[in-house]
């Protein structure tokens, strides 16, 4: 990674790295984004001023630029407005970052002034991240496609000048047949037309194939030398010369005695006597096999560039919408995914009070119990809601497992029956030896109530669902499907169906066909989320009036059925809980709401809470000599994330056990995760103490279950 400002020379990165600048007024942001980026190892260079970046854009090759709002002199509008008036950056990605309320009068002015997006302050690292390393791939990819796009057009060039080459060849070939003819290298003739004898040259007799001295030409021998199917075309021209006087000229092929073909072309002048009738048709005849031979290798070369250019162009075209439809999944992906995690930390602000409240306000006016009820079960559906978002981000984390589908479906049957109504008939097609999946047990069982409830809606009037669960079998497969043996769920209905546009969007988020107040648009595109990070896919199959088949994919697992059957018989019954013990717990979340909704939680279960808004600050608290039992950390935090700090005490306090509460599943792929205690945000009061006490007792050993923490 370089750095650099307006002032100092800019150092080039490699040819691999690409250059971000960074343009605002205050050194420390800049800092900020220097570190948040820092992990992509592009070039970083940086401007505190509009003055400063136009001096950089001048003499640098910049990818990508970041520019903020509120700066002296010029504003980041009018900065991004000059930028864009310079032909060299009209489509060069221009990123606000602001740190105000932005209203969607400042977006429009921004995306007028030339604006690909905008970034709220306080900046999300990873979402920052996210965004610029989609338009530096964007901006890689360009760079190839004009790479390509080059060779293509030298590859024509060099084509054209064989071709001009060609060309020029054919253009010295008939000028040396002039100058031959001129020497009397070529073969004339002369009929009388009185008598119809002919007199050739030695050229000739060559030209025909023929020995001079066995051959007599005649009207009758020569024409048997002539391709039959040039023949008319070459007697008629004689014919009409003769007639009229004028010239003759005939293009045709001639059959040598040893086979071969060679083309001719053959002209002449009429002789008239005196009394103005023709008597005599003399003229030479050209041997252009030759340049007939590099005609056709010409026009051969032209049909191979045209396939050539008409290829490369679909291939070009064909690679601008994959990457089109690329960045706009991933860009929907990822602001998807962080809406989701901002609404978790929401939803654990709601969740703690209300439980909390429900303690504090027992014996309560049962008005008031239907109140908090109501507001609980707002909050769950709100979780669920932030799932189906997670889910179709591919950002949700799962906990995959065995399951028995006859045994899954069994359970909800009753649940299905009263989601899709009386006016439904269910059937259950299941056979009861059917292969084990690998997925989220939980997830699968929202997604097949999902796909129920929308064959509900598409039945208004009544109808079937039918649930099967076979081998994919002779089904087509969708084309993303890695090659593997999966179980097709496929949940069928004999509803309204899909026109081809419907079909299309279906997946889409937020597109949804039940009209306002009716649906979120989430469900299929949950579904779709789920198959794809369980490693599976979806594939719906649909037509207007004819119902709608909806296939999930999902992998076998590896566990046997008898394996499975004989765990579950196994399984004991869980042991009463042991008395809640009473820890110091250091609490290390940037979001004020949730701190302080957590900690309310922890001081209701008994501990004592140090609250710490920052990796540093927990750190300074741990070096202080505080005595701490359990650490809980939110991961996504400015500065330091919640797996860095948990690296930090790891390295001076191993002992120490640390609790990661995120709601993310990207941390769930990391090895340093591995084996350590977590939390998935909205998490309740129960999930938080169950997690301190296993996380304790694993520090201090069930034989201390009686120890007593408080500082």
């Amino acid at each position: 990674m370089n750095r650099g400002n307006g002032t100092d020379t800019v150092i080039p990165g490699n040819s691999q790295r690409a250059t971000v600048l960074l343009v605002d007024d205050q050194p420390g942001k800049l800092l900020t984004y220097e570190a948040i980026l820092s992990e992509l190892g592009e070039n970083l260079v940086m401007a505190r001023s509009a003055r400063e970046a136009l001096a950089v854009l001048l003499k640098t090759d910049v990818a990508l630029v970041l520019i903020d709002v509120c700066m002296p002199e010029l504003d980041g509008f009018e900065l991004a407005t000059i930028i864009r008036e310079h032909p060299r950056f009209q489509k060069t990605p221009l990123i606000f970052v602001s740190a105000v309320q932005i209203t969607e009068l400042d977006r429009l002015r921004g995306y007028e002034a030339g604006a690909v997006d905008y970034v709220p302050v306080p900046v999300v690292p990873e979402l920052l991240r996210a965004k610029v390393k989609v338009f530096l791939e964007l901006h890689r990819t360009s760079q190839e496609l004009e790479r390509l796009n080059g060779e293509l057009e030298e590859r024509v060039a060099k084509r054209t000048a064989e071709l001009e080459s060609v060309a020029t060849r054919l253009l010295e070939s008939e000028q040396r047949r002039s100058l031959a003819l001129v020497a009397g290298r070529m073969g004339s003739w002369e009929r009388n037309l009185l008598t119809g004898e002919y007199t050739w040259d030695e050229g000739q007799y060559g030209i025909y194939g023929v020995d001079p001295i066995k051959f007599r030409p005649s009207v009758e021998a020569v024409q048997q030398l002539i391709h039959s199917d040039d023949l008319d075309s070459v007697v008629e021209a004689e014919e009409q010369a003769a007639r009229s006087g004028k010239s003759f000229y005939a293009e045709f092929r001639l059959r040598g005695p040893d086979g071969t073909t060679r083309w001719c072309i053959a002209g002449g002048a009429v002789t008239l006597d005196s009394s103005g009738k023709p008597i005599r048709l003399t003229g030479v005849t050209h041997d252009i096999t030759d340049r007939k031979v590099l005609e056709h290798a010409l026009l051969h070369q032209k049909d191979e560039l045209e396939q050539l250019v008409e290829a490369r162009t679909k291939e070009r075209e064909v690679a601008l919408a994959q990457l089109f439809e690329a960045q706009k999944l991933d860009t929907i992906g990822q602001l998807t995914g962080g809406v989701a995690h901002d609404f978790n930390n929401l939803l654990m602000v709601i969740m703690g009070s209300l439980e909390l409240l429900r303690k504090r306000l027992t014996p309560m006016d049962p008005r008031v119990h239907r109140l908090l009820e109501n507001a609980m079960q707002g909050a769950d559906r709100g979780t669920a809601l932030t799932q189906r978002l997670l889910a179709f981000a591919r950002r949700q984390e799962l906990r995959p497992q065995s399951i028995d589908i006859p045994t899954l479906i069994g359970g909800m049957r009753e649940l299905l029956e009263r989601a899709i109504g009386p006016g439904i008939q269910l059937y259950v097609n299941i056979p009861d030896r059917v292969d084990l999946v690998q997925a989220d047990a939980n997830q699968l069982e929202l997604a097949i109530l999902n796909l129920a409830v929308n064959s509900r809606d598409a039945m208004p009037l009544g109808g079937s669902l039918t649930l099967t669960a076979v081998e994919p079998g002779g089904r087509p497969v969708p084309p993303s499907l890695p090659l593997g043996e999966y179980v097709c769920i496929e949940i069928a209905d004999t509803g309204m169906g899909m026109d081809e546009e419907t079909l299309q969007r279906a997946r889409e988020p937020f597109f949804t066909t039940k009209g306002p107040g009716k649906g979120t648009g989430l469900g299929l595109s949950m579904v779709h989320g789920l198959a794809a990070q369980s490693g599976g896919g979806m594939n719906i199959v649909s037509c207007l009036g004819s119902g709608t088949q909806v296939q999930v994919f999902l992998p076998k697992a590896l566990q046997s059925r008898d394996d499975w059957t004989q765990e579950n018989l196994c399984v004991e019954e869980a042991e009463p809980a042991s008395p809640p013990q009473s820890y110091c717990v250091l609490l290390v979340d940037d979001d004020l709401l949730v701190r302080t909704g957590t900690a309310a939680m922890l001081e209701d279960l008994g501990h004592v809470v140090i609250e710490a808004e920052s990796g540093a600050q927990a750190l300074a608290h741990v070096k202080q000599g505080t005595r701490i039992d359990v650490v809980i950390t939110d991961h996504a935090m400015p500065g330091m994330t919640g797996l860095a700090l948990m690296q930090a005490l790891k390295t001076d306090h191993p002992e120490l056990p640390v609790i990661l509460a995120s709601g993310f599943a990207e941390i769930a792929d990391d090895e340093r995760v591995v084996g350590l205690p977590r939390l998935t945000k909205p998490f309740r009061q129960n999930a938080l103490a169950a997690a301190i006490s296993a996380a304790a007792e694993a520090r201090y050993g069930t034989a201390r279950s009686g120890h007593h923490r408080i500082v």
